[in-house]
């Protein structure tokens, strides 16, 4: 198994092990909004190149 010391999964691994449940929900959010602004905004440019496109 790979391990490192920075990233999102290590933070909420390690909440998980030191019981932090509210940085655990805080980083959950974070994945969330991140994902949605990502979603928001491959969406925006396949919209912006099919209508060049076509």
């Amino acid at each position: 198994m790979l391990t490192g010391g920075v990233g999102i999964g290590f933070f909420i691994w390690d909440a998980w092990n030191s019981s932090r449940l509210s940085d655990i929900i805080v980083a959950l959010v974070y994945i969330g909004i991140t994902g949605f602004v990502l979603d928001k905004l491959v969406g925006f440019l396949g919209r912006v190149i099919t209508r060049t496109a076509a």
